[in-house]
């Protein structure tokens, strides 16, 4: 059964799992010349603010003082996910590769961008590379269980999301999509578990509270679901995102799942961006 699409920009809110939080952490950089640090700074700067148009040439022209500056790669490779150009992403990321294949931050980008490409089982691959260097790479654990959950594995999915989760407990991306897999899954109470802790906090944005809207709405909580969803949309748009919810909880499990993987706003898919994430 494929439901007619109700809300879209609701669908979008809780359907962007959080990619960009198994990206790419580059404080470790050592880079060489005063001219490609500086621009390098400034581009991660203006990256981690969300001023992409200002981050992408920044990067572009570190590249054309120091064209195999891994740093810019990974830099622009992550700026390219965010702004829903994985082709590109990829490419950088599989030159970094190529200079460097031990470089997790590169395998983890390539997985994410082979992810919004809807390559999930070449996004695997990358991903249990990683894994072999390093077993407790929790960003790598926390995109492998997107891939998992994009293939309808739910059960293997939050398996790698609790050995995230035990590495870094307090990593929002690993409990907002481990709490979002249990609502998929048939399991509403234990993610609303996972998300009230976190859904207030400074950190939680949009996708989180409206996650825990959805796994209300799961659990048949509509007075809180709805309150919830109140706090990012209009009435109107909150009633109408209630009203694919309770279609969504009509169904059996298997049966959510795959209308959700069928719906290109909730897992990153070919044409779409990875969401923001810490």
């Amino acid at each position: 059964m494929k439901l007619a699409p109700i809300f879209s920009a609701g669908r979008a809110l809780i359907g962007a799992l959080l990619i960009a939080g198994c990206g790419a952490d580059f404080g470790d950089s050592n880079s060489k010349g005063d001219s490609y640090d500086s621009s390098v700074e400034q581009a991660d700067q203006a990256r981690k603010a969300g001023n992409f148009d200002s981050a992408i040439p920044l990067y572009g022209r570190a590249l054309q003082m120091k064209p195999d500056g891994i740093e810019a790669k990974l830099g622009l490779g992550q700026s390219f996910l965010s702004v829903g150009a994985p082709d590109e992403a990829a490419a950088l990321f599989r030159d970094v590769l190529v200079q460097r294949n031990s470089n997790q931050a590169a395998r983890r980008g390539l997985a994410s961008a082979l992810i919004s490409m809807g390559q999930p089982d070449l996004a695997e691959r990358q991903l249990e590379a990683a894994l072999q260097a390093d077993g407790r790479d929790y960003r790598s654990l926390n995109a492998l269980g997107v891939v998992l959950d994009m293939q309808g594995r739910h059960a293997d999915a939050q398996a790698k999301y609790r050995q995230g989760i035990e590495v870094a407990p307090d990593n929002l991306p690993l409990r907002n999509n481990f709490a979002l897999s249990l609502a998929i899954s048939g399991n509403p109470q234990e993610a609303i578990a996972q998300l009230v802790p976190i859904a207030n906090s400074r950190a939680a944005d949009g996708r989180v509270r409206q996650n825990l809207a959805f796994s209300y709405a799961m659990a048949g909580d509509l007075e809180n679901a709805l309150q919830v969803s109140r706090k990012d949309l209009d009435e109107q748009s909150a009633q109408r995102q209630l009203s694919y919810f309770m279609q969504l909880k009509a169904l059996p499990p298997e049966a959510r799942s795959a209308e959700l993987r069928r719906n290109p706003s909730f897992f990153p898919q070919s044409g779409s961006g990875g969401g923001s994430g810490s």
